[in-house]
Protein backbone atom coordinates (compact mmCIF):
# COMPACT_ATOMS: atom_id res chain seq x y z
CA UNK A 1 0.00 0.00 0.00
CA UNK A 2 1.37 3.39 -0.95
CA UNK A 3 1.39 6.35 1.38
CA UNK A 4 -1.27 9.00 0.82
CA UNK A 5 -0.29 12.62 0.50
CA UNK A 6 -1.53 15.00 3.15
CA UNK A 7 -4.18 16.40 0.77
CA UNK A 8 -5.36 12.90 -0.23
CA UNK A 9 -5.63 11.80 3.41
CA UNK A 10 -7.59 14.93 4.34
CA UNK A 11 -9.83 14.33 1.31
CA UNK A 12 -10.65 10.81 2.56
CA UNK A 13 -11.41 12.12 6.05
CA UNK A 14 -13.63 14.90 4.58
CA UNK A 15 -15.56 12.39 2.43
CA UNK A 16 -16.17 10.06 5.37
CA UNK A 17 -17.20 12.95 7.61
CA UNK A 18 -19.59 14.45 5.03
CA UNK A 19 -21.19 11.05 4.47
CA UNK A 20 -21.59 10.04 8.13
CA UNK A 21 -21.92 13.39 9.92
CA UNK A 22 -23.24 15.99 7.46
CA UNK A 23 -23.81 19.62 8.41
CA UNK A 24 -27.49 19.98 9.46
CA UNK A 25 -29.52 21.64 6.70
CA UNK A 26 -30.66 24.55 8.88
CA UNK A 27 -27.30 25.26 10.54
CA UNK A 28 -25.93 27.82 8.08
CA UNK A 29 -29.20 29.77 7.92
CA UNK A 30 -29.56 29.66 11.72
CA UNK A 31 -26.03 30.94 12.27
CA UNK A 32 -26.54 33.71 9.70
CA UNK A 33 -29.76 34.74 11.45
CA UNK A 34 -28.01 34.77 14.84
CA UNK A 35 -25.17 36.89 13.45
CA UNK A 36 -27.66 39.31 11.84
CA UNK A 37 -29.53 39.67 15.14
CA UNK A 38 -26.32 40.31 17.03
CA UNK A 39 -25.07 42.84 14.48
CA UNK A 40 -28.36 44.71 14.17
CA UNK A 41 -29.05 45.24 17.85
CA UNK A 42 -25.76 45.58 19.72
CA UNK A 43 -27.20 48.13 22.14
CA UNK A 44 -30.07 45.98 23.36
CA UNK A 45 -30.02 45.09 27.01
CA UNK A 46 -30.28 41.32 27.29
CA UNK A 47 -32.15 39.32 29.85
CA UNK A 48 -30.40 36.46 31.60
CA UNK A 49 -31.58 32.86 31.17
CA UNK A 50 -31.93 31.51 34.69
CA UNK A 51 -33.90 28.30 34.20
CA UNK A 52 -34.86 25.76 31.57
CA UNK A 53 -37.02 22.70 32.13
CA UNK A 54 -38.56 20.07 29.90
CA UNK A 55 -42.08 18.78 30.36
CA UNK A 56 -43.41 15.41 29.31
CA UNK A 57 -44.24 15.03 25.64
CA UNK A 58 -47.98 15.08 24.91
CA UNK A 59 -50.01 12.25 23.41
CA UNK A 60 -49.79 13.76 19.91
CA UNK A 61 -46.01 13.99 20.03
CA UNK A 62 -45.84 17.73 20.61
CA UNK A 63 -43.00 18.68 22.93
CA UNK A 64 -43.03 21.52 25.42
CA UNK A 65 -40.48 23.20 27.65
CA UNK A 66 -40.18 26.30 29.78
CA UNK A 67 -37.60 29.06 29.88
CA UNK A 68 -37.23 31.73 32.53
CA UNK A 69 -35.40 35.01 31.92
CA UNK A 70 -34.63 37.83 34.35
CA UNK A 71 -33.65 41.44 33.71
CA UNK A 72 -33.52 43.78 36.69
CA UNK A 73 -36.87 43.49 38.46
CA UNK A 74 -38.61 41.95 35.42
CA UNK A 75 -39.12 38.18 35.34
CA UNK A 76 -40.23 36.49 32.10
CA UNK A 77 -41.55 32.93 32.06
CA UNK A 78 -42.08 31.24 28.68
CA UNK A 79 -43.78 27.96 27.87
CA UNK A 80 -42.82 26.84 24.38
CA UNK A 81 -44.89 24.14 22.71
CA UNK A 82 -43.77 22.60 19.42
CA UNK A 83 -46.20 20.84 17.12
CA UNK A 84 -44.80 19.79 13.76
CA UNK A 85 -43.11 22.73 12.06
CA UNK A 86 -44.82 25.45 14.15
CA UNK A 87 -44.60 26.57 17.74
CA UNK A 88 -46.55 28.51 20.31
CA UNK A 89 -45.12 30.67 23.07
CA UNK A 90 -47.23 31.40 26.15
CA UNK A 91 -45.58 33.96 28.38
CA UNK A 92 -45.95 35.76 31.67
CA UNK A 93 -44.26 39.00 32.69
CA UNK A 94 -43.82 39.53 36.43
CA UNK A 95 -44.61 42.07 37.72
CA UNK A 96 -47.29 42.70 35.09
CA UNK A 97 -46.53 45.81 33.08
CA UNK A 98 -48.03 47.26 29.89
CA UNK A 99 -45.63 46.28 27.10
CA UNK A 100 -45.47 44.81 23.63
CA UNK A 101 -43.61 41.56 23.00
CA UNK A 102 -42.17 41.07 19.51
CA UNK A 103 -40.75 37.87 18.05
CA UNK A 104 -37.42 38.49 16.30
CA UNK A 105 -35.57 38.10 13.88
CA UNK A 106 -36.90 40.14 10.99
CA UNK A 107 -37.86 37.03 9.04
CA UNK A 108 -40.71 36.49 11.49
CA UNK A 109 -43.81 38.33 10.24
CA UNK A 110 -44.71 41.55 12.06
CA UNK A 111 -47.98 39.91 13.11
CA UNK A 112 -45.95 37.96 15.67
CA UNK A 113 -46.33 40.56 18.37
CA UNK A 114 -48.48 40.59 21.48
CA UNK A 115 -49.52 43.06 24.15
CA UNK A 116 -49.16 41.95 27.76
CA UNK A 117 -52.51 41.70 29.58
CA UNK A 118 -53.22 43.15 33.03
CA UNK A 119 -52.32 39.76 34.51
CA UNK A 120 -48.94 39.79 32.74
CA UNK A 121 -49.88 37.13 30.17
CA UNK A 122 -49.27 37.07 26.41
CA UNK A 123 -49.16 34.50 23.62
CA UNK A 124 -47.47 34.19 20.25
CA UNK A 125 -48.77 31.48 17.93
CA UNK A 126 -47.72 30.00 14.60
CA UNK A 127 -44.04 30.75 15.07
CA UNK A 128 -41.64 28.90 12.76
CA UNK A 129 -39.04 26.57 14.22
CA UNK A 130 -35.49 27.85 14.44
CA UNK A 131 -33.73 30.67 16.24
CA UNK A 132 -35.89 33.16 18.06
CA UNK A 133 -35.49 36.13 20.34
CA UNK A 134 -38.19 38.14 22.08
CA UNK A 135 -38.00 41.91 22.37
CA UNK A 136 -39.89 43.47 25.27
CA UNK A 137 -40.98 47.05 24.65
CA UNK A 138 -42.43 48.74 27.76
CA UNK A 139 -45.20 51.24 27.03
CA UNK A 140 -43.62 53.54 29.63
CA UNK A 141 -41.38 55.70 27.40
CA UNK A 142 -38.87 56.18 30.22
CA UNK A 143 -38.03 52.47 30.21
CA UNK A 144 -35.82 51.16 27.39
CA UNK A 145 -36.66 48.03 25.44
CA UNK A 146 -34.79 44.86 26.25
CA UNK A 147 -34.62 41.36 24.77
CA UNK A 148 -34.05 37.72 25.56
CA UNK A 149 -30.90 36.09 24.27
CA UNK A 150 -31.43 34.06 21.12
CA UNK A 151 -32.85 30.60 21.77
CA UNK A 152 -33.80 27.77 19.46
CA UNK A 153 -37.27 26.31 19.11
Amino acid sequence: MSELSREDLLGVVRDVWERHDPVPEHLVASMQAAAAIAASDLDAELMELVERSTELVGARGAGAYTLRFVHGDTDLLLRIAVDGDRSRVDGWVVPPEPMTIRALPGEVPASHAAVVTESGRFELTGLPLGLLRLRLEPHDATRPAFATPTFEI
